[in-house]
């Protein structure tokens, strides 16, 4: 695959000796680490458990050129190891208000946090964090997590064989569905699962031994507590969630719902504000013009200060690059594409479209390129960035599908694709906007692949005899989180834009 990125993210695997990096890490520990482990109630004797470190940032080499120096500024640093005890990755965790809290080197997901804690014991804690596992390893309670900058995937399943599971992540809206998630995935794998309910104000585990008075009393009766429900009402009732539901209804009317608008008002009333976490499919017949409103829509999102990861089958980055220095100029792509534009403009545009590849990774994939690669891609941006980003797929068909035992038929292939594409938006909590092509005289997708959707957009050209503008109609045939209907678009070839 060819992936090429804004930024160089951190050095190859086998750039770092990371036992030796570990060590000069654990040498520079000193009273300012001590003191933040400290408020959150982590001992000494752990953190030489653990061999934690930390970095105080006076080094000045740089990740770009395979040197680490000031990567872990002010953070301590916990080493990941994989299942053989090799360590495999390093965590730094920010002791001041810096972002992201948490810095992983390499973004290594697939691994547990304290593994070793499964091996031992029968019944375990999924926590919510590293900080969270140290608490309680040290009341002698059996804990692990994935990686704070991951989640908690399928693959991690098999790991939990014949394990009594007790889940407890973040005590808020997010940390509440994640553990209801989990604990769904946990069942279809056949696991005894109870999920822990933190009281009001507690953040997390963590937060909860550092401000209770008998904290590890006080966690031991709420697992106790946990069991018991469970235990009188098997199929536990709606209440359990009402808070969650409270909490987004709360949310919508204040009119504090997160979504990232898209650049076109009358499209942003129709989605409640814009996008939201799910799977968008933007469809049309074949050159309608969908990479182009594609691309602009993650440039306006970029502009904002998103991360948008935009990840193509269907064109080259130059030939994406091309379009959005011509929207920006204001003229037709295909001089752009022909070498026909004056350097000196193109260059000045150039200048402009920067600030927009600051919060812009572009994936340029090939027919060999897998799903699971680009994932692997978006998750390691992700990392880096510290927050999931928002994510565009031109064009569905283009998409390899791994060969399974049986063959697939064309739809069921399409229908496959967009059920992973799905799944990503529920995993990583983003949205997703996909490209899918319909034939000439067709009016929706496939009713297989828009049953993963949220929103099917379908654009429908307009008969116009101008030739630099062409009316367009994007009909909105499916909206779980809104209202269907019409939005009219004109598209500005001379220009290489979309206005409303």
């Amino acid at each position: 695959m060819t992936n090429i990125e804004r930024k160089q993210l951190v050095p190859t695997l086998a750039a770092v000796d990371l036992d030796g990096l570990l060590g000069y890490y654990q040498k520079q520990m000193r009273e300012e680490a001590f003191f933040y482990l400290h408020k959150r109630g982590i001992t000494e004797e752990t953190a030489q458990q653990y061999r934690m470190g930390f970095e105080i940032g006076k080094i000045g080499f740089y990740v770009d050129q395979n040197q680490l120096g000031d990567y872990f500024e002010h953070r301590v640093i916990v080493p990941i190891r994989n299942y053989e005890g090799e360590i495999v990755d390093l965590i730094g965790r920010s002791i001041d208000n810096r972002e992201p809290k948490y810095k992983a080197l390499y973004g290594v997901d697939q691994y547990l946090f304290n593994y070793s804690a499964l091996e031992e014991s029968d019944e375990v804690v999924l926590c919510n964090g590293i900080f969270d596992v140290l608490t309680l390893n040290q009341v002698k309670v059996p804990a692990i997590c994935v990686p704070d900058f991951g989640v908690f995937k399928e693959q991690h399943l098999a790991l939990f064989a014949d394990k009594r599971v007790y889940i407890c992540m973040g005590n808020d809206e997010s940390g509440r569905r994640e553990s209801t998630r989990i604990e769904a995935l946990l069942r279809e794998h056949g696991n005894e699962t109870y999920i822990i309910s933190l009281p009001e104000t507690i953040r997390d585990i963590n937060d909860l031994f550092v401000r209770a008075q008998n904290p590890a009393e006080t966690f031991l009766s709420l697992v106790s507590q946990s069991v018991e429900e469970a235990t009188l009402a098997p199929v536990a009732p709606d209440i359990k969630n009402s808070t969650v539901y409270l909490e987004e209804y709360m949310k919508r009317f204040r009119g504090q719902v997160a979504n990232l608008r898209t650049g076109f008002a009358k499209l942003d009333t129709q989605l409640f504000g814009g996008f939201g976490n799910g799977l968008y499919l933007l469809a049309g017949v074949g050159a309608v013009g969908k990479s182009m409103l594609l691309k602009q829509i993650a440039d306006q999102l970029a502009a904002d200060g998103t991360p948008v990861v935009f990840v193509s089958w269907d064109m080259t980055n130059f030939e994406l690059w091309s379009r959005s220095i011509a929207r920006i100029i204001g003229i037709e792509p295909q001089k752009v594409l022909g070498g026909k534009v004056e350097p000196e403009q193109v260059a000045e545009a150039n200048k402009q479209y920067a600030k927009i590849s600051k919060m812009l990774w572009m994936v340029e994939c090939t027919m060999d390129t897998t799903l699971d690669q680009v994932a692997a891609s978006i998750e390691r941006i992700a990392v880096n960035v510290g927050k999931e980003p928002v994510i565009f797929i031109d064009h569905l068909q283009r998409i390899p599908v791994t060969n399974g035992k049986s063959p697939l038929t064309w739809q069921q292939q399409q229908a496959a694709i967009a059920y992973t594409l799905k799944q990503w938006s529920r995993e990583w909590n983003c949205p997703i906007i996909a490209a899918t092509a319909i034939e000439l005289g067709q009016d929706n997708v496939p009713d297989s692949v828009q049953a993963s959707a949220d929103v099917v957009m379908i654009m429908q050209p307009v008969k116009s005899d101008d030739e630099q503008q062409q009316a367009i109609s994007l009909v909105l045939t499916k909206n779980r989180n809104g209202t269907i209907g019409n939005i009219p678009l004109i598209f500005h070839n001379d220009r290489a834009l979309f206005t409303e």
